[in-house]
């Protein structure tokens, strides 16, 4: 248990949530290298010079949107060598007009801000008498760790350092109470105990924050199909629509910081887990960027076609098991900011033509069975995870028939690059 939780708490320091992942994907998949980015290969460091290729045969997006269903009906019915989309679900497009390439990027937490936030949430959650001084650590190594003793206390404690640090990036509490650990943005893990206390399995509350007392999962699927349904949590019945607004709702008003101009928050997924006969939800969560959304994804081994950069999108699951608000969640902040990288664009290549490209670049090697196509914005991570870029895409997610592991793939609407990755499900 103290080895799963160390773990947790220096990859996410890194904001490295991709556990067990590969650098590189074969190359016997496609047979060929992939082009990278052009974001990748900007002249110099400076984010001014970035430039891409525009891809031929986009179409203004206004005009695209009435035509979206007959394109969406002719892909269907389409025979494609390396595509199946027979059992795909296509999702309808955002409420947008224009699309952009965005740099997402932090103002790092202070050391002061960060203790200020940690205090203001335990008094929230009636932990107000925690001894700060004994309990508040740091795990961003900014220090190095005394290995002689045990965790969570191997870690220096903030105020034996204080205010030296560069950064409050890193500070965590760990006890049987509760459990928080600060990001860049704000809080970006954290369990306040309602979970792990309603258990009383003797698992600590951090366990729930990484999802560990998710485990026997009786329903999931998409909040929309699932909205209606009520199941009893462990302070009554609550239907899933209404639990997804009080995530909506808990993100939307910051962690603490508020959220960047022109993002909302999205509620698409959820599970249903069991708790001691009673039940609790898990969400997936993700931004919406001026009408358009984030792919979202969740933890798990992935492997890479390229070493250049790699592929996500938003991972963030909360946890819900009373009416109130959100017992746990871990991921990304909305907080997170984005900084245009060239001019907005407003035309952009259909989901027809991106199919077309998806299909030639996996050159037989691929047969993807689609179950899921959408419009959204894919993030690269470029320079060891320190740059990341989001990028307008048509997103696919399915099987590989060759190999029965999972895929995503992207397609950018600009630029017509392909990026993707294989997963295990978590």
């Amino acid at each position: 248990m103290v080895k799963k939780i160390r773990i947790c708490l220096l990859t996410s320091v890194c904001m490295l949530c991709l556990a067990g992942c590969n650098s590189q994907m074969t190359e016997d998949i496609t047979g060929q290298k992939a082009s990278p980015a052009e974001s990748g290969e900007t002249a110099g460091d400076e984010l001014s010079e970035f430039t891409i290729d525009f891809v031929s045969g986009r179409i203004n997006i206004t005009e695209y949107k009435s035509r979206y269903g007959d394109e969406i009906k002719e892909v269907k019915e389409s025979d494609f060598e390396n595509l199946s989309f027979q059992d795909c679900e296509m999702m309808p497009l955002g409420d947008f007009e224009k699309v952009g390439i965005y740099r997402l990027y932090s103002d790092d937490i202070g050391v002061d801000e960060s203790i200020e936030c940690v205090k203001n949430w335990l008094e929230k959650i009636g932990c107000g008498d925690t001894d700060l001084e004994k309990e508040l650590r740091d795990a961003s190594g900014q220090y190095e760790r005394d290995e002689s003793r045990e965790y969570p206390y191997d870690y220096v404690g903030v105020y034996d350092h204080y205010p030296e640090f560069d950064s409050g990036c890193g500070f965590f509490i760990n006890t049987d109470r509760c459990y928080i650990q600060m990001g860049k943005d704000g809080i970006y893990s954290m369990s306040d105990g309602s979970i792990a206390h309603y258990l009383d399995s003797g698992k600590i509350p951090a366990m729930d924050a990484l999802g560990v007392s998710e485990e026997n999962i009786v329903d999931k699927g998409s909040v929309s199909e699932k909205s209606g349904d009520v199941w009893k949590l462990a302070d009554g019945k609550m239907s899933v629509g209404d639990a997804a607004e009080v995530v909506k709702n808990y993100f939307e008003a910051g962690t603490p910081r508020k959220m960047a101009s022109g993002v909302s928050v999205d509620v698409p997924e959820v599970e249903v887990f069991e708790l001691n006969g009673k039940y609790g939800y898990a969400f997936a969560v993700r931004r919406i960027y001026k009408g358009v959304p984030f792919a979202y994804a969740d933890t798990g081994g992935r492997s890479y076609y390229s070493a250049e950069y790699s592929v996500t999108g938003d991972m963030k699951t909360a946890y819900i098991i009373n009416h109130d608000t959100v017992g746990a969640f871990t991921g990304y902040s909305e907080a997170t900011l984005l900084e245009g990288l060239m001019e907005e664009q407003t035309e952009i290549l259909g989901l027809k033509d991106a199919v077309s490209l998806l299909n030639d670049f996996f050159a037989a090697k691929v047969k993807l069975e689609a179950d899921k196509a959408e419009l959204a914005y894919c993030i690269c991570r470029y320079d060891e995870n320190e740059r990341q870029i989001a990028y307008p895409c048509w997103g696919f997610e399915g099987t590989n028939a060759t190999n029965e592991q999972k895929m995503r793939a992207f397609v950018n609407v600009l630029s017509g690059d392909v990026y993707y990755y294989a997963y295990n499900e978590r």
